[in-house]
């Protein structure tokens, strides 16, 4: 078995709360700090409109690592009821409970100052670390997307919920 050792290359700032960022479908805005020894990384970057970041969930408890299976219990948030949520492998979700609690989210690029990254679209807590970005480039998009029929029935529920379509 490999031990892998990271090395955080910047760190997230927001003025939201964990439980405001939790319950906002469509993310914050925040601020992503590179660190000075990584900020020539950043040159050309103005260009996109949307970058990924790969972060590491540091508040994930040891014991939180271990779950492999979990319910989307962000839906209980919208009415949701637990019930009508499968219980799923936590690598068919997004869940930060998990072995290796490695994020990846796509943010929208406002701007850039120096080594600081302002962005929306941020679903990630105050203080986590960032451990990598990435260009978010029209070779990465999926054209023809499946999911399984269980997912279906949950985008179906919360579509009669809220009368739009909200990602899940």
């Amino acid at each position: 078995m490999y031990k892998i050792c990271l090395k955080p290359i910047g760190i997230v700032h927001t003025q939201y709360t964990d439980e405001d960022i939790k319950n906002s479908w469509e993310g914050v805005d925040g601020v992503v700090e590179i660190f000075e020894e990584f900020s020539t990384g950043l040159e050309g970057i103005e260009g996109f409109s949307h970058i990924i970041l790969l972060a590491f969930l540091h508040k994930t408890s040891e014991e939180q690592r271990k779950v492999l299976k979990v319910r989307h219990r962000r839906l209980l948030r919208f009415g949701i009821r637990i019930d009508d949520v499968p219980e799923v492998g936590v690598f068919c979700t997004d869940s930060p409970h998990r072995p290796n609690p490695i994020a990846l989210t796509i943010v929208r690029l406002k701007r850039r100052e120096g080594r600081y990254l302002y962005v929306s679209g941020l679903d990630l807590f105050n203080g986590t670390p960032v451990l990598d970005i990435k260009p978010y480039t029209p070779d990465r998009v999926v054209k023809e997307l499946e999911v399984p029929n269980w997912y279906k029935i949950l985008e179906h529920r919360v579509l009669e919920k809220f009368g739009e379509r909200y990602p899940i």
